[in-house]
């Protein structure tokens, strides 16, 4: 969800849930101040209303200004509030909360003006006088000590248990609208990918196109089509030089297969005739080996491997039967790979020219096909390859040692199936088969098809 690792979406989400958690340790400093100052305007606000009710219950013409000082809410410990009432003269006529300390402040009060008295502890007082019947009544109103440590508190805890699962709603909304946002703002970079993953040697005079994207993005864009202009036209370079060169050189040797072919002498005639053989695969090859390291995987499509690998078997054939030897397609009936057929029949060509090159005369080469995952084995039963060649045959004009090679190899053939499965992000590795003999495998790794994560 939150990308992967060093992604530009997982920086993004990141990035906006850092500054939302910082604001929101903010709102949470700034709610917890902003609700201690209410508290205490509030506290204030419900501490002269106390007074006002407890006015409202004074007649001076009565015995304890009619106020029964027994009662809970004047001797009692339970409440949030206790009540003390002064005579004008200073004497307590209900309640104990009285002192010189707590009466020099209440004297000093204004008519009808609530004013603040300052209590032991952090406890609160709010005194009130009045003026009944032509006597002055002082009314003090005094929160508990237990108002300040729980009551407060469990206030507090309410409202920022509300405030927090209001929090919680704005961040998953946040969140959801963050993922929304990178989503739809990383659409035009997918796109791109898209768009760059067509590009290659086999469909160049396609670039990227910054219409879409982000104007922060065209400047790098620009430079990577130029990047591009600059590859295909190195790329043209290339292709042109081979085209060249096989116009070139091919009519020579043609003319040379057409004057020994009218040299008497037999036995030079096929010595001759055999070099200049070696030459024209060795020049097919290596003209097979510039395609394949040339190659990408532009453009791609579903290419049935037992078909391919019937229609190669088909065309060695006859060669198979010159050299005494056979050919024979097993494995999976339905094998498909996502990839280019011209490229993929080059290196299965080069297995089965190589495996019966070595094969024993009068022996089988088989081509099994694999499906999961996609590719071949071609069987032979020739020499073997000695543990320490096995990785460096597949190296360019690498022959191995003379005990494996008969001398008339190019070295080309196995470096362009690695050529090959280089564009594929295949593995290709050579094994013992039992009973004698070499195993060439080529099998594809299904995440060949590689692309960044703007999902």
């Amino acid at each position: 969800m939150f990308g992967a690792k060093q992604s530009l979406k997982r920086a993004l989400l990141l990035n906006i849930i850092t500054a939302l958690s910082l604001c929101m340790v903010l709102a949470g400093v700034i709610l917890i101040s902003e609700f201690k100052e209410h508290l205490e305007e509030n506290l204030e606000d419900a501490m002269v209303d106390e007074a006002k009710e407890v006015i409202g219950e004074i007649d001076p013409s009565r015995a304890g200004f009619g106020l029964d000082a027994d009662a809970l809410r004047f001797q009692g410990p339970e409440g949030n509030f206790r009540y003390t009432v002064f005579a004008g003269d200073g004497s307590a006529v209900a309640g104990g909360e009285t002192s010189d300390r707590i009466w020099q402040q209440l004297a000093q009060l204004k008519l009808g003006t609530p004013g603040s008295i300052a209590l032991p502890g952090d406890r609160l007082g709010l005194g009130l006088r009045v003026m009944i019947m032509g006597q002055d009544i002082y009314v003090l109103v005094s929160t508990y000590p237990k108002w300040n440590n729980e009551t407060q508190l469990s206030k507090l805890l309410h409202e920022i248990e509300e405030a927090i699962w209001w929090a919680v709603f704005g961040v998953v909304m946040v969140i959801g609208a963050a993922l929304f946002a990178t989503r739809g703002s990383l659409a035009p970079l997918r796109a791109l990918s898209e768009q760059a993953r067509k590009i290659g040697p086999i469909a160049d005079g396609r670039r990227l196109k910054a219409d879409t994207v982000p104007t922060e993005f065209v400047p790098l864009i620009e430079d990577v089509n130029e990047a591009f202009d600059r590859l295909e036209q190195g790329y043209k370079a290339q292709r042109d030089f081979s085209s060249n060169v096989a116009h070139e050189i091919r009519t020579p040797i043609a003319v040379l297969k057409s004057s020994i072919d009218r040299i008497d002498d037999p036995d030079l005639k096929q010595t001759l005739s055999q070099d200049v053989d070696q030459l024209d695969r060795i020049f097919s090859q290596l003209i097979d080996l510039a395609r394949s390291e040339a190659a990408s995987m532009s453009v791609l499509e579903p290419v049935d491997l037992r078909e391919l690998a019937t229609e190669t078997a088909t065309f060695f054939a006859g060669e198979a039967v010159r050299r005494g030897r056979s050919l024979s397609v097993t494995g999976a009936k339905d094998a498909k790979l996502n990839g280019n057929a011209g490229l993929l029949n080059i290196a299965l060509s080069n297995l089965i020219r190589n495996a019966l090159h070595y094969t024993a005369e009068h022996s089988e080469v088989e081509i099994e096909v694999l499906s999961n995952p996609a590719g071949w084995r071609v069987l032979d039963r020739g020499p073997g390859v000695p543990d320490s060649l096995k990785s460096a045959l597949f190296e360019r004009f690498n022959r191995g040692t003379q005990a494996y090679a008969s001398g008339t190899g190019s070295g080309i053939g196995l470096a362009i199936v690695k050529s090959v499965a280089d564009c594929y992000n295949a593995s290709v590795t050579i094994d013992d088969r039992e009973g004698g003999g070499s195993i060439f495998s080529f099998i594809a790794n299904s995440g060949s098809s590689k692309s960044g994560d703007f999902s």
